[in-house]
């Protein structure tokens, strides 16, 4: 849409000084200090309106190499800081699996040591029960 309005303000820009321009076909000398000339007026209004637009493009194509720099830089920044959190995320994810291993090993541990309990607890409930039947004979 944006685009849309300032193609038509253009096209009406250019209709007027078209239609200025025409309306001056006398001659006018100018004057540059150290030459004269003798210049139709409608000629000197097209040359210069050329003269901007050639200098308002200079000026917006330097702007635009500027910002595609600055595109270019952030760009290559980002990539940068995206890389460093894959890496963190890599750390981390290696360091869970440590620590899930770690656990399991811990809790096969625990049981283990839980089963020798019981062990222990049925040997020496065993052991009882075999003094009271030798007490018993």
């Amino acid at each position: 849409m944006k685009k849309q309005v300032s193609t038509i303000v253009s096209i009406i820009l250019i209709i007027v000084i078209a239609v200025f321009a025409l309306m001056n076909f006398e001659s006018v000398e100018v004057n540059f200090g150290f030459a004269s000339f003798q210049v139709p007026l409608v000629l000197l209004i097209l040359i210069c309106l050329l003269i901007g637009a050639l200098i308002i493009f200079l000026f917006s194509s330097t702007q635009n190499v500027k910002k595609n720099r600055q595109y270019k830089q952030l760009e290559s920044e980002k990539q940068q800081q995206q890389a460093a959190l894959n890496a963190q995320i890599d750390e981390l994810n290696n360091n869970l699996k440590v620590l899930e291993t770690r656990l399991k090993n811990s809790t096969g541990k625990q049981e283990i040591g839980s089963r020798d309990q019981q062990i222990t607890d049925l040997q020496d409930e065993i052991a009882k029960l075999t003094e009271k039947l030798s007490s018993q004979k």
